[in-house]
């Protein structure tokens, strides 16, 4: 059987070089060194409109990434003068879902670009993804994409091979605007070679037929991309239905009508974050491990506040029972005893410090678990809906000890004898919620700034046990 290149789709017979011969003849091959800048390694990838190497800046001292533009570009009229303009303008875009372009040159009548080098795969190589992390993928672009429009600048060849995804599952778009800076003023949409610019099966209908690039014209290149992370195939012929709400966000973004799309990635993306803000990437079995772990950081916590509060609860003591090192000064009482107001009571003290030891472990172990599955997402638009939970028990919680507050007031005997057991169930509850939220936001990189009602319930939680110890230490008396 014989093997397909994938750039000229000509069939090779299978031998020890693994490369097609009749590429490899027609090789650019460029020297080893640039000026005293450049020190090229390896070639790490190859298109139609160049070759991409890896070097080693030797300022700099990082590794970089080196595109050498095809020399007959350069043949165009007033290519040159278009390339610094147009690659000027590309080292403007600073974002962190795009490739960075640091510098641009000649070198023996050819142009290349210095751009950022990415650790990590291709897109075309690891489609299809899981829906969730496809979601998540789509997102990242949709926002890189936002910023550059924004700019003014429109891809218009988005597709796998132009999306990176590093080590961490970051999407960097690549090749961001070499369209544009490749497109020949006098026929716009073909290049010199001949070619369109961009790729027919991601282009939409108005891009094929020539018309001014429109950031819309991304938005059916992002739908085209969506879907075929998700079913691993192109969008030709009757569409399979995706599942949940993302077949109507790719439907609409495939419209042949571009006025029927969303007119911008911004609108989009936030089509799809309506979409990951009720879903539940999280597995069954992990969502147990996580709960768990949440569990462990509460009960840390419950044994942390209650070695704090006997350290300043109020105690008398015997002259004998005085300690010095490990308590404020007593206050001596005419009896002969003393009143110590706080101290350091040990072994509650030593028990919250294991249980805050072993509750870190714990979330050490998940985090490592999560890295190494491949658990964690970046969504940080994602809200966190133990928030809502924590604000509802937060209020529960201070309708329950103002009842109780109401119920002593007015002296109803034995009728609010069990109101403070509910309220502690229900203090302990908006614990692990909180300790909930905090595992979901690191595990989607979700700051905890943006969550409000978080804080919020937490408050209130606290409002009654924090009330009830202050008029508790402020009434007290030996």
């Amino acid at each position: 059987m014989n093997d397909r290149c994938p750039r000229c789709e000509r069939r090779y017979p299978p031998g020890r070089l693994g490369v097609c011969p009749a590429c490899f003849l027609e090789a650019e091959i460029p020297p080893g060194q640039i000026s005293d800048t450049l020190e090229l390694i390896e070639e790490i990838g190859r298109g139609g409109m160049g070759t991409v190497w890896s070097a080693r800046h030797l300022r700099l001292e990082r590794i970089v990434a080196v595109k050498f533009l095809h020399p007959e570009l350069a043949a165009q009229p007033d290519f040159q003068k278009r390339f610094e303009r147009e690659a000027r303008a590309l080292a403007l875009l600073s974002h962190t879902g795009i490739v960075a372009v640091h510098d641009f040159g000649d070198d023996e009548g050819r142009s290349y670009i210095v751009m950022e080098h990415v650790a990590g795969r291709p897109l075309s190589e690891l489609v299809p993804l899981p829906p969730e992390q496809a979601l998540d993928v789509a997102t990242q672009v949709c926002d890189a994409l936002a910023y550059a429009h924004r700019q003014g600048v429109v891809h218009r060849d988005v597709k796998p091979q132009n999306i990176l995804l590093d080590t961490a599952g970051r999407a960097k778009i690549s090749d961001f605007g070499i369209s544009r800076l490749l497109e020949p003023r006098r026929d716009p949409g073909v290049t010199a070679a001949g070619q369109l610019v961009g790729t027919p099966s991601y282009m939409a209908p108005e891009a094929l037929a020539g018309a001014a690039p429109d950031p819309r014209m991304d938005v059916f290149s992002l739908g085209v991309l969506i879907y075929e992370m998700v079913t691993g195939r192109l969008p030709v012929g009757e569409r399979s239905r995706l599942s949940g709400g993302l077949d109507e966000v790719v439907s609409r973004a495939l419209s042949p009508d571009p006025r029927l799309r969303y007119p911008s990635a911004s609108e989009m993306a936030q089509g799809l974050r309506s979409l990951g803000s009720s879903a539940d990437d999280l597995p069954s079995h992990e969502r147990l491990w996580l709960r768990a772990v949440a569990l462990l950081q509460t009960l840390a916590t419950a044994v942390t506040l209650w070695a704090l509060l006997q350290s300043v609860t109020p105690k008398v003591l015997l002259p004998q029972e005085r300690q010095p090192l490990i308590m404020r000064p007593p206050e001596a009482l005419q009896d002969g005893r003393f009143v110590s107001r706080a101290r350091f009571e040990t072994w509650p003290t030593l028990s919250a410090v294991a249980a805050i030891a072993l509750a870190l472990a714990g979330y050490g172990l998940l985090r490592r678990h999560w890295r190494e599955a491949e658990l964690e997402r970046r969504l940080p638009e994602r809200s966190l809906r133990e928030s809502r939970t924590l604000l509802f028990l937060g209020g529960a919680a201070v309708a329950v000890w103002a009842s109780r507050r109401w119920l002593e007031a007015h002296r109803f005997p034995g009728a609010w004898e069990l109101v403070p057991i509910v309220g502690g169930v229900m203090e302990i509850a908006a614990l692990f919620f909180f300790w909930s939220a905090v595992l979901e936001g690191a595990r989607n990189a979700r700051s905890l700034a943006r969550e409000p009602a978080l804080w919020a319930g937490l408050l209130l939680a606290l409002t009654p046990p924090t009330a009830d110890l202050a008029a508790y230490l402020t009434s007290w008396r030996p």
